[in-house]
């Protein structure tokens, strides 16, 4: 028997139906002689650090760093039955075949379930693009020795494990380090969520620290026989008064050249006029639906990737978490069918209706696709879907139906212009066809100036009518959105300057993946890292002291490039899991000390501790009430426990304690009279005694006529 195993469940059904023959089963499906199972994503997860010692469960910095000799994972709960099925069907198994996604977390997802099970035998790899029938049975036709992609598993390995040294090390010293300045929750610090952070704050500190400068822009009015066009003032190299950027700043060189230009004769320097095309922009990925859905929707990514996967469940559209905006060649024929149902639906109906399906797209490139292909629709009918449901959806199908439109196609033009020893640059652009622009008329280029320019010809003669000049103001970058922030972490390349890194990241397409990066801005806010501000992200004041604080090697993108660097080296055979985790196993002690030695300033609003000044923390006991303690326990003698007080820690100072002559049995130390807060009979006042050595001795005795009661202890 011939077992495939499939990273999701969507897969394996797609193979059992290239397959053939298909029943299904409890967990699996019989195709025959073959059977198909799968897994959720991963089935496994790495063991948090109590795992390894039960001593881990309290964070403690004497406990730092934790460097496990071997990393173990356990199985999910909820994944715990399919593994059992698995196990079952692996003992029947005469071959196979890893069916996980075509990357390297694909490759282990598979084969990490295959090593918990000690399956030793022979074992194939299916390699699938797509899931179209076509691409399902070529694939079932080609496939190769599983054995072929042990440096894919082990690059997956050394990410995850990496990962986890230092995500569970540096947030561990850094919270621990942010206990001792009142912060109370955790301060979260990894590979890709802090340079991400670090993205938005940098971005912030932009903004509140750009100053603003005036500059100037001419623009004059063209006289010429054909026709009357405006240009705008291009100075030329040996011009004054510029900023670094070119810009003309000098109020005197402004007024001085719309004197010497107003009125003047000139000629025509240049003129062409050239036809150019603009094809339609490919489908989705996720990343570009989200920042789309940011810009038009108001939608937050993590919305999006759930509705995104809400839609996919209903069968609606493909796969949301793709990274690949291209299309496979074999779901070309495919077209048709999914646009007859698109044309039943409210708002689609033009153009689905209007489209060509003879028109073959630059987004139909197999070669081109990765794990996973664009985000289109399936040819399902949907109903029954929310307002959120519905709009993205018709996002998607929009961006699917623009492929069978034609090309918009204008007529470019541009003129230059010399008047008095200035150049002025006219340019504009004549509609030829509008193509998919007719129906998606929102992203066509911003800038593109629609003045239609007169037919000119160079040396022709021109007159210069008045030159208006008007005085703008330089602006700040943008504040991120969930969107653009988004894109910038696929993008991140843009931001760095170190060559090699750049081109790095660009191959990786940035920091997380397309189906992290959501999380990870989610995992930001809600350690209140970041915030939203109606549809801006912000960083607060306690991210901004994280990256202040944070090793620059966890706040650099670069830091990620060099990883990557490495692991595709893994991938490629070039370089040692081992060596690789060696490495990290010698900076992340590095790190933790460094974290260690930083002296954070106890933050705004922090409540300190009345006998050593150190911040106290609220916390709530076994009852549920709150309380506040000292973080500083080993600075007392005895522990600091404060009551709450609305939100506060009680400080009004408390009644001397009394030590009585009488001893503790349990302790010696000396007892306290305390009165209970029930009232005996009649409302008189009860006592209790109880040992001044709480917390440590918690013994208890009754009151007998002033006296504790030493043969019957209790309250």
């Amino acid at each position: 028997m011939r077992l495939f195993i499939a990273e999701k469940p969507s897969l394996g059904r797609a193979i059992a139906a290239g397959l053939g023959e298909a029943e299904k089963r409890n967990g699996y499906i019989e195709c025959g002689p073959d059977i198909v199972t799968w897994c959720f994503g991963h089935l496994l997860e790495m063991d948090q650090p109590e795992a390894y010692d039960e001593k881990y469960k309290a964070w403690k910095k004497e406990d730092l760093p934790i460097l496990p000799n071997a990393f173990n994972a356990s199985v999910r709960k909820d994944a715990a039955a399919q593994m059992k099925i698995i196990g079952k069907l692996l003992q029947d198994a005469e071959c196979v075949v890893n069916a996980g996604d075509p990357d390297r977390e694909g490759q282990l997802l598979v084969d990490e379930v295959l090593e918990y099970h000690d399956y030793a035998g022979s074992c194939q790899r299916i390699w699938l693009a797509a899931l179209d029938d076509k691409s399902v049975k070529k694939a079932l036709s080609s496939m190769t020795d599983n054995n072929d992609y042990t440096g894919l598993r082990d690059a997956a390995r050394a990410r995850s494990q990496a990962d986890w040294l230092v995500g569970m090390n540096c947030t561990r010293a850094m919270t621990l380090v942010g206990r001792d300045a009142g912060n109370q929750g955790v301060l979260s610090l990894g590979r890709v969520q802090t340079p991400t952070l670090a993205l938005v704050v940098n971005r912030d500190l932009a903004i509140e620290n750009f100053k603003p400068h005036p500059y100037f822009t001419l623009h004059v009015e063209i006289l010429h026989e054909a026709g009357t066009f405006t240009g705008t003032f291009q100075p030329l190299d040996t011009q004054k008064g510029l900023d670094d950027q070119g810009r003309l700043i000098n109020p005197d060189e402004a007024f001085r050249i719309k004197k010497e230009v107003s009125g003047q004769a000139g000629k025509i320097i240049e003129a062409v006029t050239e036809k150019k095309k603009k094809n339609p922009p490919l489908p989705h990925c996720l990343s570009s639906l989200q920042k789309a859905a940011s810009a038009k929707l108001g939608m937050g990514a993590k919305q999006v990737l759930d509705v995104a996967q809400a839609l996919y469940e209903k069968k609606l559209t493909t796969y949301p978490r793709s990274d690949c905006r291209y299309l496979p060649e074999e779901q070309f024929d495919e077209a048709g069918r999914v646009f007859a149902v698109l044309t039943n639906v409210s708002g689609l109906e033009q153009i689905a209706g209007n489209t060509d399906c003879s028109i073959k797209s630059a987004a139909y490139d197999t070669k081109k696709v990765t794990a996973h292909h664009a985000i289109i629709p399936t040819g399902e009918t949907p109903s029954n879907l929310s307002d959120d449901e519905s709009a993205l959806y018709r996002m998607i199908a929009q961006s699917f139906c623009i492929q069978f439109y034609a090309a918009m196609e204008f007529e470019a033009q541009k003129i230059l212009t010399g008047i008095n020893n200035t150049v002025w640059k006219s340019t504009g652009r004549t509609i030829l066809n509008p193509g998919w622009t007719a129906f998606i008329r929102e992203q066509e280029d911003e800038d593109a100036e629609d003045q239609v320019l007169p037919g000119v010809h160079q040396n022709d003669g021109i007159t210069a009518a008045q030159v208006d000049i008007k005085s703008q103001k330089t602006k700040p970058p943008a504040r991120f959105t969930e969107g653009t922030l988004i894109e910038a972490m696929a993008n991140i390349h843009r931001f760095i300057e170190d060559a090699e890194a750049k081109k790095t990241l660009k191959e990786n397409e940035g920091i997380g993946t397309e189906a992290t990066r959501a999380g990870i801005i989610e995992t930001l806010k809600a350690r209140h890292l970041l915030e939203l501000q109606k549809k801006n992200i912000i960083s607060t004041d306690l991210g901004r002291q994280l990256v202040k604080m944070a090793p620059e090697v966890l706040t650099d993108p670069v830091t990620t490039a060099k990883w990557e660097s490495r692991l595709s080296a893994i991938a490629d055979g070039k370089e040692s899991l081992s060596g690789f985790m060696t490495d990290q196993s010698i900076q992340v002690p590095e790190l933790v000390k460094a974290i260690f030695a930083l002296q954070l300033a106890p933050l705004p609003g922090t409540h300190l501790c009345p006998e050593c000044g150190r911040p106290l923390c609220r916390q709530k006991n076994p009852k549920g009430s709150w309380y506040w303690g000292c973080f500083n326990q080993d600075g007392h003698a005895t522990p600091v426990f404060l009551n709450d007080k609305n939100g506060k820690p009680d400080l009004t100072p408390k009644k001397k304690i009394e030590l009585s002559e009488h001893k503790c049995r349990a302790c010696g130390k000396p007892l306290v009279k305390r009165e209970s807060e029930k009232k005996a009979k009649g409302g008189k006042k009860n006592y209790w005694w109880g040992c001044s050595g709480f917390p440590e001795c918690k013994e208890r005795y009754f009151d007998d006529n002033g006296k504790p009661r030493f043969n019957n202890k209790g309250e």
